[in-house]
């Protein structure tokens, strides 16, 4: 519990806050319930249970290796110059490989260029920055962005 909870707070400051915490340090995992609410310098996370699966790093120490939230997810997340707000069913990070998944009533959007994203399935890696999405017949991906007005630029 306390090597997780270092290992959780070190460095850049991951702060998780929920009403139960739970840890099973030979399996790995802690798990965060109720009202969650994980802040990383600017980055935000809420949801209604936080599943962190850790692995060893090279100093033999806990370090998380993937995070999955679930129940009224919504995040926002700043990075390469650029700030998203994404809310979801349940949202995957995993921070070595720097990729977001989100399922279920997927919404992503990128606010500086005005991007909007819905889908079942999202699919965004910050490290080659593409995104991917899947729609079913029912509910089609949409895409939605800002157009400037050319009747504005003619004159």
């Amino acid at each position: 519990f306390f090597i997780l909870c270092s290992t959780l707070f070190a460095d850049n400051q991951l702060i998780i806050d929920s009403n139960f915490f739970e840890a099973d340090d030979q399996k790995g995992v802690a798990i965060f319930t109720g009202n969650v609410k994980v802040t990383k310098i600017e980055d935000r996370l809420n949801c209604d249970k936080l599943v962190v699966n850790m692995i060893k790093d090279n100093q033999n120490q806990q370090t998380p290796e993937k995070y999955t939230a679930t129940g009224n997810v919504n995040f926002n997340v700043y990075s390469n110059d650029k700030v998203y707000y994404g809310k979801g069913d349940t949202v995957i990070y995993e921070p070595f490989k720097n990729k977001y998944t989100i399922f279920g009533n997927g919404y992503l959007e990128e606010k500086t260029d005005g991007r909007i994203l819905y889908g079942e399935e999202i699919y965004l890696d910050e490290i080659t920055a593409q995104a991917k999405v899947v729609g079913k017949e029912s509910k089609p991906v949409r895409f939605m962005m800002k157009l400037q007005d050319t009747n504005k630029e003619k004159q």
